[in-house]
C-alpha cells in the first residue's frame, strides 16, 4: 500500500509559523525547535544565534541528566535580566526541546505550552 504524500506546506513551514506566532504574541527575541542532541528543526526571531541556542538547550539539559535530574525546563537569566527558557518534551518516541530568549518581566510559560502542544499537533501529522 502506499504511503500518502503529504500535501500542501512542509512541516518544517509550520513549524517555523508556530514559532513566529509564539515570537510575535510573546514579543520573545528568538524561538527554536530542535531534537534533544541540539540539531535545529525550525527558527524564529530577531536573535542571531538561535543554532547556538539549541546546542546550549541541549547541552543544559544533558548537564541536568548527569547530575540525575529529569527537567521540563531550564531557565538561565543574565545580568540584564533577560532569560534563556529551554522546555523539553516528547512526541511520540521522538524528545525534541523549544527554547525561547525572553526579555525580562514577560511572561513565558502559558504561551510556550501552548506552541508545544502546537509543535506536537504539527510532528504527529
Amino acid at each position: 500500500m502506499a504511503k500518502r504524500k503529504r500535501t500542501g506546506p512542509s512541516r518544517q513551514t509550520v513549524l517555523e509559523r508556530t514559532l513566529r506566532r509564539l515570537v510575535r504574541e510573546g514579543k520573545f527575541r528568538g524561538a527554536v525547535v530542535a531534537s534533544i542532541d541540539g540539531l535545529p528543526l525550525a527558527m524564529a526571531g530577531r536573535s542571531a544565534d538561535k543554532e547556538l541556542m539549541a546546542g546550549v538547550a541541549a547541552w543544559l539539559k544533558e548537564f541536568a541528566e548527569r547530575t540525575n535530574i529529569s527537567p521540563d525546563e531550564i531557565v538561565a537569566r543574565d545580568t540584564q535580566g533577560n532569560y534563556f527558557v529551554s522546555r523539553y518534551f516528547n512526541v511520540g518516541d521522538d524528545q525534541l526541546l523549544l527554547a525561547v530568549s525572553v526579555p525580562s518581566r514577560r511572561a513565558h510559560r502559558r504561551l510556550t505550552n501552548k506552541a508545544i502542544k502546537e509543535i506536537q499537533r504539527i510532528w504527529e501529522t
